[in-house]
């Protein structure tokens, strides 16, 4: 079995900055698909980075095509392919979700959700929140 990576220490405790590379959808026609990229660059190498997608109303008006993901780097492109899957005209509103924003009716809130894991077990992320209408 291979030794554990050694723990950051305080004195270097990652500085790690995500941009969003593309313009989050806000209107997708069905069977219409975008690409949705994030940097992920970070000032002590990370063991993982990865992004993911969530969804209030998952499977219903988008199919996200999985994740994207990154070891041993210091820098990361993670992009995510978005496909318009059915009409949200029906979807009611949504109140507080993820946290406080809420979202109208025909409207399916969504997030990008990406984290850079480090020796030690020291994870941070970020949340890029969107809402799309799938016409």
């Amino acid at each position: 079995m291979p030794p554990a990576p050694a723990a950051l220490s305080d004195a270097a405790t990652p500085t790690v900055t995500f941009t969003l590379l593309t313009l989050l959808p806000t209107e997708l026609a069905i069977g219409e698909t975008r690409e949705i990229c994030v940097r992920v660059e970070s000032s002590e190498p990370f063991v993982m980075a990865i992004a993911l997608s969530d969804a209030y109303y998952p499977g219903r008006g988008v199919l996200f095509d999985g994740s994207s993901a990154r070891a041993h780097t210091t820098s990361a492109d993670l992009c995510l392919t978005i496909t318009g899957r059915d009409s949200t005209s029906d979807l009611p509103a949504v109140t507080d979700w993820p946290a406080d924003e809420d979202w109208p009716a025909g409207v399916v809130p969504l997030a990008v959700r990406v984290g850079a894991r480090f020796p030690g077990g020291v994870i941070v992320g970020s949340t890029f929140l969107f809402g799309v209408v799938v016409v």
